[in-house]
């Protein structure tokens, strides 16, 4: 696939107020994801105590907010870009699926289909889980300081897109002149 035909499909598919609007809602979606699951612990401590439920709300937002200022500006640049790589693949995907279900052969493709969502959320979150599970203290001696994952994560991220344009090419018969 050409990059010209690249390009084309993400004009075509993502440059549009709907699709944008999901992007944008994706990536909202992950970041917080991200957040609450590396905080799962202080989060259900506050969820499941006898508060008011005005102060859970107050004492979460802050534990929300607070986190942006413990980790640093590489992480939230490097989520943020996951996450905006997470939307984009997924509403290609949701657009693949839309072309066949339309066309009658969505069972063809299903399997592949899933392959890309596993590809998206295991890139996606694979540090948040990484935490949970204390694998943290095992990525401190990675020279990186596990930096490294973010970019294996963002380069499973840009194969998956690359992957979804290419599916998307052959299922709407897509060619430029």
């Amino acid at each position: 696939m050409s990059i010209h035909l690249a390009f084309f499909v993400i004009k075509q598919e993502i440059l549009n107020i709907k699709s944008l609007a999901l992007v944008t809602s994706l990536t909202l979606f992950f970041i917080t994801l991200s957040i609450i699951i590396i905080n799962i612990s202080s989060f259900t401590s506050f969820i499941f105590n006898d508060y008011p439920l005005i102060t859970k709300i107050h004492v979460l937002s802050l534990i929300f907010i607070g986190s942006f200022s413990a980790v640093s500006m590489l992480d939230i640049v490097l989520v943020s870009i996951m996450g905006i790589l997470f939307g984009v693949n997924m509403t290609l995907l949701i657009s693949k699926f839309s072309a066949l279900k339309r066309r009658g052969n969505l069972r063809i493709m299903f399997g592949t289909g899933i392959i890309s969502v596993f590809a998206a959320g295991c890139a996606s979150c694979g540090l948040s889980f990484a935490s949970l599970i204390g694998i943290s203290a095992a990525l401190a001696i990675l020279p990186f300081g596990g930096a490294e994952l973010y970019f294996i994560a963002i380069g499973i991220l840009l194969i998956s897109i690359y992957y979804n344009l290419k599916q998307i090419v052959k299922v709407c018969n897509i060619s430029i002149d």
